[in-house]
């Protein structure tokens, strides 16, 4: 292989490597400190809006380990229609896709204990847009 010819093969060889790897994502977190749930759904005062430069994942997890099984979901700030949403279990500190919106795209929050389970106050959660 002639010299330029090996030159031209490593240079598309970097550029193929420097082009293909993982795409790393700018994700927001936000604490939800002292979240206070029980059987009837209440909703996280604060909107949220999903970031910019990810892949529109919006994800919850407990930062305490819950007690009980909760469900959480993401809703819209308009109507509080629901977006997605998931069960999580009791010891469950593991992230959970919420849903996938587009970015800037506003919503809340909303959580309660699954039925039968009573309260879970003061626990701490995190989500991440």
């Amino acid at each position: 292989m002639d010299r330029r010819l090996r030159f031209t093969a490593l240079a598309v060889a970097c550029v193929i490597a420097l082009t293909s790897g993982a795409t790393a994502y700018a994700y927001v977190t936000s604490d939800l400190t002292d979240w206070n749930l029980t059987e009837s759904t209440t909703t996280w005062p604060t909107q949220y809006h999903v970031a910019q430069n990810t892949d529109g994942r919006v994800s919850y997890r407990w930062l305490d380990t819950p007690a009980k099984v909760t469900v959480i979901s993401t809703n819209t700030c308009s109507d509080l229609w629901q977006y997605g949403g998931d069960s999580i279990g009791v010891n469950d500190t593991s992230y959970h896709t919420m849903h996938y919106g587009s970015a800037g795209q506003c919503f809340y929050l909303r959580g309660r204990t699954a039925n039968g389970q009573g309260s879970m106050v003061n626990h701490d959660g995190r989500v991440q847009r």
